[in-house]
């Protein structure tokens, strides 16, 4: 159970500190660009990792690819894309806590088209998260003439990125338990690259890699190995020995470790509004998957 614990933390900080790592090459090359290269790299790397482990079942060619073709768009190439895209424009700590959104939303979504029970106490806390949402958007633009101002336009593509997340965490029950999670998972994974490959290509994308220094290449290389491979399996790991709802809970620190990285190494203000604003997020997302944790996976 320790080592599941580990393997859960693990992924935790990696994830946490994946929107740092996008801050630092979104800085030097396009969006889509760091989308297709991490997407590529990730998918070769989780692939290479199955068949060395012996977990590789086997490419997908029945009608589930289908499924997986649609997760792909959803939950790797627009989802990344407007993270990424949102990343030029705001903070990778707001965008920490805009994604800790995504467990409100699912739960949201779960009532909406899977008929699930969306009671008082989630209302309470979809209520008291968007509050805190709009706290930390206050926070990043310095007071309330927000409108006008491009961290905004940020904040609200990085809010999105936890709809597209929720979305398509949603749409992946559908698909849940009919293959092994790291086989579906690299699958989704290189159909997303494979959706943004066309514009990839269009903008000459492949210039890219020449414009990145030593810590882009290091960042884009931890996007790829670590946040879109490794901390997939460190997840995987953790669930099958541990409940969803003990695994669950290391949700809560992601966007803290988000937020001392980036104070870290990117030098961003910690502010008190956004700290309260952060802290209302994760008492209404508490609130709103207390009854029960069904943790997503991540990209």
């Amino acid at each position: 159970m320790r080592a599941a614990s580990l393997k859960a933390l693990a992924a935790i900080t990696i994830w946490g500190a994946s929107f740092v790592a996008t801050k630092v090459v979104v800085a030097q090359i396009d969006p889509l660009a760091l989308v297709t290269l991490r997407t590529f790299g990730g998918a070769v790397v989780l692939y290479a990792l199955m068949r060395v482990r012996g977990r590789w079942d086997g490419w997908i060619r029945d009608r589930l690819l289908l499924d997986l073709a649609v997760l792909g768009l959803v939950g790797i190439a627009l989802h990344l894309a407007i993270q990424a895209v949102g990343l030029t424009l705001t903070s990778a700590t707001t965008t920490g806590w805009m994604v800790a959104l995504s467990p409100v939303f699912i739960a949201l979504l779960s009532w909406r088209f899977l008929g699930e029970r969306f009671g008082a106490h989630k209302v309470a806390g979809f209520a008291l998260a968007m509050g805190g949402a709009l706290l930390i958007v206050v926070a990043q633009a310095g007071g309330l003439d927000v409108l006008a101002l491009p961290s905004t336009v940020g904040d609200v593509l990085v809010f999105s990125s936890a709809i597209t997340w929720a979305v398509y965490s949603v749409l992946s029950k559908r698909v849940a338990g009919r293959r092994r999670p790291g086989v579906l998972m690299t699958h989704v994974m290189a159909l997303g690259c494979l959706w943004t490959l066309p514009a990839f290509v269009a903008r000459e994308g492949w210039q890219a890699p020449g414009r990145l220094d030593a810590t882009g290449w290091l960042a884009l290389g931890f996007l790829a190995v670590f946040v879109s491979a490794l901390a997939q399996l460190f997840w995987y790991d953790a669930l099958a020995e541990l409940d969803a709802s003990q695994v669950g809970v290391f949700l809560y620190i992601e966007p803290l470790v988000t937020l001392a990285l980036a104070a870290l190494l990117l030098g961003e203000p910690v502010r008190p509004l956004t700290l309260a604003g952060g802290g209302a997020i994760l008492a209404g997302v508490w609130l709103v998957t207390r009854a029960a944790r069904r943790p997503a996976r991540r990209a």
